[in-house]
């Protein structure tokens, strides 16, 4: 075999592995855009645009949901979380398209905090940097857990980290006093 044949050879191999990868990334973009409740044209679900206009071939486009109102039960975990006679505090959070719900809670300093969260639809997750609170992605229906130690008095974001969704408003405010 000469040295061309070869390098011919290497370089179709190339290019189809180039193609195949971007094959497969354009599936796994699918697939999780189907998960998150997103669509694209290529499955063949356009949606209008506000302007009337049809989005741009394979563009995904997300709709925010209105939150429900806290339940008795969150009410009450949000009016016990500044109590200073219980240095445990939990409280149940929802997550949806694209809101927290409650999106505003307080705690002391040194409280061990328990967040369980519940996906209330679509692929979503909770993150607070400062305190190195990092939930794992969780789909409709599932509930994850974190607990840490409010270690430092100020005002923290939680946030939804999937890629657009903290821009939408997926996001709220934990203040340690």
């Amino acid at each position: 075999m000469s040295k061309n044949f070869l390098f011919g050879i290497i370089g179709v191999l190339i290019i189809v592995c180039i193609v195949e990868g971007f094959w497969i990334v354009r599936e796994r973009n699918a697939k999780i855009a189907l998960a998150m409740g997103m669509t694209t044209q290529k499955q063949g679900m356009q949606k209008e645009m506000g302007n009337g206009k049809k989005p741009p071939m394979g563009a995904m486009t997300m709709t925010a949901v209105t939150p429900p109102p806290a339940s008795d039960q969150q009410t009450q975990q949000l009016i016990e979380g500044t109590s200073t006679t219980s240095t445990q505090k939990t409280f149940n959070i929802t997550g949806g398209d694209f809101y927290f719900v409650p999106n505003k809670i307080t705690v002391n300093k040194g409280d061990s905090v328990t967040f369980n969260f519940t996906n209330g639809g679509g692929v979503h997750n909770l993150k607070i940097d400062e305190l190195g609170v990092n939930m794992p992605t969780s789909t409709s229906g599932q509930t994850e857990t974190a607990t840490f130690t409010a270690s430092k008095t100020g005002s923290f974001v939680f946030y939804c980290a999937i890629p657009g969704h903290r821009e939408k408003g997926m996001w709220g405010t934990l203040i340690v006093q």
